[in-house]
């Protein structure tokens, strides 16, 4: 069909590469970039589609059989491999649970004596009755995370055949797992997708052949197992093993037996992959059939690295790849477009999406409830970008933790488990997010022991920000592990995980049993004009001010880079971008606007990475000022405004009253919190300080620099004139706020320094006071 015959459906939002998607261009790569053949056939681009009324009346289209059943409701051609719901489908129309949805095209299948037929579906959601000249390709599937694949090479004949493809979706209404898709989408829940959601194609393959491989790497040793899943006359077939570098065969070996891996040692060095090194290894898989004279070669690659939880020199568990420690600083990826929703529009979209976080110096995504294509994992293989991977969550009506549905969420675990184990990003594996579907202490500890055991060379996350009954109910108890897990059962989880948006997180406590991750934190939303979904701009409201939050976020990364120290091992920034109504991601959600500096992102994120280098050194602590002094001149300070030099050292502040740390309302030590003591009343809008401190430690001598404060409203710190700290709203207790030196000391000076500091109070009670001190290398 013409491409002026296609015409993508209206959208509020589209992305630079969904503009130009036509019929003719919709992904044409190979779709299985770690098990290429060159025999296959991409049937992507315009098919027929028919909407039929009753799920139980499976019928087809009354357009394609004039006596069938079901009500035909909507007819015309749609773009595989976008869901119906969808711009870049052509339709845009919102698909009911109960309605079918109904494909047809024809293909052609000039087969050569002894070949079979494959043909393959990236992802359909959810149960996918394929029909073949009017047969039944194989028993319908059902999951919508994975491929699958059915031998149609009896159903075939030469030259045209035609195709059919029934859907049935019922989101909410069944158990299986459907990640954030909703019927009625609203905050973080999203449009629903429905029907063929990735690449439709087929291969010829000889009689007997690869049907899949697994492999495993001992990257101490430096040798690969590989071992071959042989489909066919395995009593006649042969199998091997070659391995390529740069195009030169480096090792070779052939299969002894087909229930055995081919091990095979690499020549020293090792070349390591990692996200600055994204080094890969190729291999050609050959089976031979000798009886019937055919020969199957396929193409793939992997990679040499290594994960584990260790202590550190000082104790202290952390993450080493490839056996050095390494601080991952990730953002929570969610994989939506708005012109494909969970479909990308194209390869050059996804490298996009990961060449821009490299630029801000990220090094990982939360792969964020959702599988993506084989070929967005195969980006990130080549480019360089670890990738925490998340088991898309399900339920029926939003009943999330009903055991009904865990038999059929633990075969759909094992399925993307399965499918997604060669991948050499993947460097860890989230079960569960924030109670979604956890059914209680025994079924979570088994799901999590389950894979860490199917698994090992990976890490297991879980569960992820919220009830973790690995380490009993310690959600809300000031972050500690404590000592109970389930009785007479191995730990079954590597990192202990707490999602907090407060303005300067608390991840769990360090501790000996799991390393703390913090695996959701943030800064709310950032509006930015003309490129927002549905929601209503909000003229003239601080979200708006993207300077501000520019402002706050290094200063939420500033803290980061303190816990990075203390010994947390990993940050997953809420996220990479703008997401529906979500308007708190790095980038819009057309990507056609970086809301932030890339070069100070990246500078954050790089002092992240050394705060947890610098950790692992021995260290002492300096104290500049404390908190509530008890000196009656502690602080300098006025109620009535002090004009606009009042930040700067020669600013004559002789006037100011005098008095100990400590100011607030009557009630704030009874109402909020008794260790906000008051020795002097502050009951205005506004509050100025100041006081002088001296340092004889330098920016190279000091590891962390850590305000404690309680404020209660917003507060602005500066040092000898220059603003190194602003804090919105009220924290309620005591709270470390850290600074990096680099900023620090880029306002001191050695001996005398001036701190002023201003209090903002809006509504309830109201409180500020204020310690500092160094962390320094001993």
């Amino acid at each position: 069909m013409a491409q002026a015959e296609y015409v993508q459906a209206p959208v509020s939002l589209k992305t630079p590469w969904g503009e130009k998607v036509t019929p003719e261009n919709a992904w044409r790569e190979y779709p299985r970039p770690q098990m290429v053949r060159d025999q296959w056939t991409n049937l992507n681009g315009l098919w027929e589609f028919a909407v039929t009324r009753g799920e139980n009346t499976p019928d087809m289209p009354q357009a394609w059989k004039p006596d069938a059943i079901g009500e035909t409701v909507a007819t015309g051609e749609i773009l595989v491999p976008f869901p119906i719901e969808s711009s870049l489908s052509g339709v845009g129309r919102r698909f009911e649970p109960k309605e079918m949805l109904w494909y047809r095209r024809s293909f052609d299948a000039d087969m050569k004596p002894g070949e079979r037929l494959l043909l393959h579906f990236e992802q359909v959601d959810f149960r996918t009755h394929v029909l073949v000249n009017g047969v039944e390709a194989g028993v319908p599937h059902e999951g919508g995370q994975v491929p699958f694949t059915f031998d149609v090479t009896d159903k075939v004949k030469t030259g045209a055949n035609e195709l059919v493809v029934a859907v049935w979706d019922p989101t909410h209404a069944m158990f299986g797992a459907r990640g954030k898709q909703h019927p009625g989408p609203f905050a973080i829940w999203y449009t629903r997708n429905s029907g063929i959601m990735g690449t439709v194609w087929t291969e010829k393959v000889p009689a007997t052949h690869l049907g899949n491989y697994e492999i495993s790497t001992d990257f101490d040793r430096g040798t690969v197992s590989i071992r071959l899943d042989c489909v066919g006359d395995q009593r006649h077939a042969e199998g091997e093993v070659e391995i390529l570098k740069d195009g030169q065969r480096i090792a070779v070996g052939a299969v002894d037996s087909w229930d055995k891996p081919v091990t095979l040692k690499l020549p020293s060095p090792v070349a390591a992959w990692s996200p600055e090194s994204p080094s890969l290894y190729d291999f050609v898989a050959t089976v031979r059939d000798a009886r019937a004279n055919t020969s199957d070669r396929v193409k793939g690659y992997f990679a040499m690295r290594k994960v584990e939880v260790k202590k550190d020199p000082k104790g202290v568990l952390r993450i080493y790849f490839n056996n050095e420690m390494r601080f991952i600083v990730g953002t929570l990826d969610q994989g939506w477009w708005p012109d494909g929703l969970l479909v990308p529009p194209s390869d050059e979209a996804i490298k996009f999406d990961i060449l821009s976080l490299k630029k801000l110096g990220f090094d990982m995504m939360r792969k964020h409830i959702k599988v993506e294509p084989r070929r967005y994992y195969h980006l990130c293989d080549k480019l360089g970008m670890l990738v925490l991977q998340d088991m898309p969550s399900g339920g029926k009506d939003d009943q999330v933790d009903s055991l009904e549905r865990y038999g059929l969420y633990r075969k759909e675990l094992e399925d993307v488990v399965n499918h997604l184990v060669n991948v050499p990003c993947i460097f860890g594996w989230v079960p569960y997010n924030e109670g979604w579907g956890e059914p209680g202490e025994f079924l979570v500890h088994s799901s999590l022991m389950w894979v860490k055991r199917r698994d090992p060379s990976r890490l297991v996350d879980g569960p992820s920000g919220a009830h973790d009954w690995e380490g009993g109910e310690i959600w809300g108890k000031r972050g500690r592990l404590t000592a109970h897990k389930p009785a007479g059962v191995e730990e079954a989880a590597d990192l202990v995980d707490k999602h907090d948006y407060s303005y300067r997180p608390r991840p769990f406590a360090v501790n000996d049993r799991r390393a703390s991750f913090l695996g959701e934190y943030g800064i709310g939303d950032v509006f930015v004009k003309g490129h927002i979904w549905s929601k209503p701009y909000p003229e003239g409201k601080p979200s708006t001010d993207i300077k501000r939050k520019e402002t706050e976020l290094l200063g939420l990364f500033g803290h980061i880079r303190s816990l990075a120290r203390k010994g947390i091992v990993g940050s997953v920034y809420t996220q990479t971008a703008d997401v529906e109504d979500e308007v708190n991601g790095l980038i819009t959600y057309d990507r056609k606007v970086m809301k932030y500096d890339v070069e100070k992102i990246a500078a954050a994120n790089e002092a992240i990475r050394e705060g947890a280098r610098l950790g692992m050194m021995p260290s002492e602590t300096v104290e500049l000022l404390l908190k509530l002094d008890a000196s009656p001149a502690a602080w300098r300070y006025t109620m009535s405004d002090p004009g606009a030099d009042w930040v700067n050292p020669s600013f004559d502040d002789s006037a100011w009253k005098v008095s100990a740390g400590g100011f607030g309302s009557k009630r704030i030590a009874l109402d909020v919190n008794k260790e906000a003591k008051v020795s002097t009343l502050w009951d205005t809008k506004n509050l100025w300080l100041r006081r002088t401190f001296t340092i004889d430690k330098t920016a190279k001598e000091t590891l962390d620099v850590i305000f404690d404060i309680f404020h209660d409203d917003d507060v602005e710190v500066y040092l000898n004139g220059v603003r190194i700290l602003s804090v919105s709203g009220w924290n309620r207790r005591w709270e470390e706020i850290a600074v990096t030196p680099k900023e620090f000391f880029a306002a001191a000076r050695p001996g005398k320094n001036t701190l002023a500091v201003k209090a903002t109070q809006y509504a309830g009670e109201q409180y500020i006071d204020m310690g500092l001190r160094l962390e320094v290398r001993k």
